[in-house]
């Protein structure tokens, strides 16, 4: 679909606790229908230093580019550029800049009549924030610039965090500004509340998002070995900029029209991997063979005849050896089939896995009517076959006795 071009500057949007922020969103004329959204960083905001020319960058190949002020990153829609409102700034939680990224998900929606393909980059504080989307449907590609691996080594511990608590507040000095910054307790008690939520090692180790990890071996606000972390649990390269710092040469104010040298080079990477194309149907039939691990790891064993029988399937639709044994060390997220009969076919793999051991408990039948429900299947045909299953040998149903049964509930 051809789009026109646009550019939005300092737009409103309503963030976590209902507070107002900005937002920016420029798209080419000749775009690729592939939208960038942008997290900054702590103590940043959308204009910091170089995001303006990085922005450009994106636009100039094609892509369409969103970033946005956090809404409790202290600055105000008066001041986008200032933090002023010291308060909101000392409320911020990591929870409120998921929110916040919901938020901007929703005007994206709004926006646009065919959803764009969605891509995020995350600097520092706002890489972890994109690393906690790894289940979320509607973002296909990650990349984290410096990011964060671990929220709670963020905080104080032991005497530190006893006086944060007794206080009700901490302060941080500003370099830049100069400004005492407060740090109130409900930020840790947010964070002790979602826990599982913004464990970010969790949602790297069960991504199937395409993630690019990007860090200067010289960044001292947060450590290289936070990328090599998530590299790791990623199992992906990590792309190391030599001799660079946290901003990769960047500062704010950026006098200057041109990206620094470092910044371009992250830029081209980030660029050359957004611009790989995705394999949707290699994500669905990972999807489905997820689905089949799920059942067979349901009574906590998967017998050897439920592996081979998985692996033979794998191999079936085309998921290598290699692939196939990771998946079960991985969560991925449910991508079902779009036609029915597809996925009535994926219904009845289900179905075989849960009896080639010739046992099938509750439990197993409880999890097999759920995928179904979940596939989008009519729940009596499902309930139906499940009890029908009983009247075969080994409980292998006919493809085409499997059919009647759903067009009869189609009825």
């Amino acid at each position: 679909m051809k789009y026109k071009e646009m550019e939005l500057r300092d737009q409103l949007f309503t963030g976590a606790s209902k507070r107002e922020s900005l937002y920016d969103l420029r798209v080419p004329n000749d775009w690729n229908s592939k939208l960038i959204i942008f997290i900054h960083g702590f103590n940043g905001f959308k204009d910091w230093g170089c995001w303006n020319l990085v922005e450009k960058f994106f636009v100039d190949q094609h892509y369409g580019f969103l970033k946005y002020n956090v809404s409790h990153n202290g600055c105000s829609t008066e001041s986008p550029e200032d933090f002023v409102d010291l308060e909101a700034y000392g409320h911020n939680t990591y929870m409120k800049e998921i929110n916040d990224l919901e938020s901007i998900l929703s005007i994206v929606k709004g926006q646009f009549e065919v959803l764009p393909e969605i891509y995020l980059i995350g600097h520092s504080r706002g890489g972890g924030i994109a690393l906690l989307q790894s289940h979320q449907d509607d973002i296909l590609k990650i990349c984290s610039w410096a990011g964060i691996s671990n929220i709670e080594r963020r905080f104080p511990k032991g005497s530190d965090l006893d006086q944060w608590q007794q206080d009700g507040v901490r302060y941080y000095h500003n370099g830049r500004t100069g400004q005492k910054m407060p740090l109130y307790f409900d930020v840790f008690e947010d964070f002790t509340a979602n826990r599982k939520r913004l464990n970010i090692e969790y949602h790297c180790r069960t991504s199937n998002k395409p993630t690019l990890v990007v860090h200067g071996d010289q960044d001292k606000a947060v450590s290289i070995s936070e990328g090599e972390e998530i590299a790791s649990w990623l199992n992906t390269e990590l792309k190391i900029i030599r001799n660079t710092e946290h901003t990769f040469g960047s500062s704010h104010p950026w006098d200057s029209d041109q990206l620094p040298q470092d910044l371009k080079l992250v830029c081209q990477l980030t660029l050359a991997f957004f611009d790989e194309p995705i394999n949707f149907s290699l994500l669905e039939k990972e999807s489905l063979i997820a689905d089949l691990i799920k059942l067979a790891k349901s009574d906590s064993t998967v017998r050897d005849v439920e592996f081979d029988f998985l692996h033979t399937l794998a191999r079936q639709i085309g998921i290598t050896t290699d692939d196939f044994e990771s998946l079960f060390n991985k969560y991925i997220s449910y991508n079902p089939p779009t036609l029915e009969v597809d996925r009535i076919v994926q219904f009845q793999r289900l179905i075989l896995l849960m009896n080639v051991d010739q046992e099938s408990d509750e439990k197993e039948i409880a999890m097999v009517r759920n995928m179904g429900i979940r596939m989008g299947l009519n729940p009596q045909a499902t309930n139906e076959v499940l009890n029908v299953m009983n009247d075969y040998p080994e409980k292998v149903i006919p493809p085409k006795r499997l059919i009647e049964i759903f067009k009869t509930f189609h009825n």
